[in-house]
Order: structure tokens, then C-alpha cells, then sequence
């Protein structure tokens, strides 16, 4: 189902297949650093032009920090 309206959303505005769509979005990770059991961090990974443009496209909301 998710492959099938990728195709259709994808097909009308972009060149890319969802195939490529999901590998370009798989390089986004969580990342969580926690440093002498006591200073913690955590983030995404900041999002290229590329992954930016192809939620857009599929008019899906970015991922962020508050989300997850």
C-alpha cells in the first residue's frame, strides 16, 4: 500500500522511483550520546536538499527532533 501511493505521488511531480525515494530517506538516523552517565544529547541527522525536496514532494512532514 505505502509502495503504491509513493509510485502515484512520486510519478506526477519527481523523477524517482520509490525504490530510490526510501534508500535516499534510510540515510536519515537517531543519534543519542550520553557522556559520563551524565550529559546527554540526541538529534537526527541534518536532512540534504535531496531528502528535503522529496518530502515535499510526497507532501509528507519532515522528521524532527519533536516528532520522535
Amino acid at each position: 500500500m505505502l509502495y503504491r501511493v509513493l509510485r502515484m505521488r512520486l510519478k506526477a511531480k519527481s523523477p524517482y522511483s520509490p525504490n530510490r525515494m526510501l534508500e535516499v530517506v534510510r540515510r536519515i538516523q537517531y543519534h543519542q550520546v550520553t557522556l559520563h552517565r551524565k550529559q546527554s544529547t540526541k538529534g537526527l541527522t541534518t536532512l540534504t536538499p535531496e531528502q528535503k525536496d522529496l518530502f515535499d514532494t510526497v507532501n509528507l512532514p519532515k522528521p524532527s527532533k519533536i516528532a520522535l
